[in-house]
C-alpha cells in the first residue's frame, strides 16, 4: 500500500460522506464506477441497489418527500488495505435521518450508529485508474450501551 493510495481512497471516503448530506443525487455519481450495473449496495434501509443510477433514483425519490440526511460521519478514524488495484475500507459512524412524519414535519431519526465496508477498485468503470467505490455494504451498529459479551 502507497501513502498516496491510502489518501485518495480515504478521500473518496470523506467527500462520499459528505455528499450524503441534504441526499443530492448529482453530487454522489462520482464516487461510483460508470455503467450500468457495476456498482452494488447493501443499504442501511436493508434493500440492494445495483449501479449508481439505481441509487441515484432513491436519493431523488427522498429528497422528493422532504426526506434528508441532516448529518453522517465517522465515528472513528476508517481502516484502509490496499492490495494492489483494490482496496477495502471498514469504518463506523453515525448519522442522523429526517424523515417526513404522517403530519408532513420532518422528524429526527436520532442518532443512527452504522457499521461500513467500501470495497474500491483503481477503474473508473471505463478503465481510467481512478479510485471508485464498486461495492458497499453498510448495517446498523449495536447500541452504545449494549452488551458486546453477553455478561460483561
Amino acid at each position: 500500500m502507497t501513502e498516496s493510495d491510502s489518501a485518495a481512497i480515504l478521500a473518496v471516503h470523506n467527500a462520499w460522506l459528505a455528499a450524503n448530506v441534504d441526499l443530492v443525487a448529482e453530487s454522489m455519481l462520482g464516487f461510483f464506477p460508470s455503467g450500468d450495473d457495476t456498482y452494488l449496495q447493501f443499504n442501511l434501509n436493508g434493500f440492494t441497489y445495483h449501479g449508481a443510477l439505481d441509487k441515484a433514483r432513491l436519493w431523488r425519490n427522498l429528497n422528493g418527500i422532504g426526506a434528508q440526511i441532516s448529518r453522517i460521519g465517522d465515528t472513528a478514524a476508517p481502516v484502509v488495505q490496499v492490495f494492489g488495484d483494490v482496496a477495502l475500507l471498514t469504518s463506523e459512524g453515525e448519522c442522523e435521518i429526517m424523515l417526513p412524519a404522517p403530519s408532513g414535519v420532518l422528524e429526527s431519526s436520532g442518532v443512527v450508529r452504522f457499521r461500513n465496508t467500501e470495497f474500491y477498485r483503481r477503474d473508473d468503470g471505463e478503465g481510467s485508474p481512478d479510485w471508485r467505490i464498486w461495492h458497499m455494504h453498510v448495517s446498523e451498529a449495536a447500541a452504545a450501551d449494549a452488551l458486546k459479551y453477553a455478561t460483561e
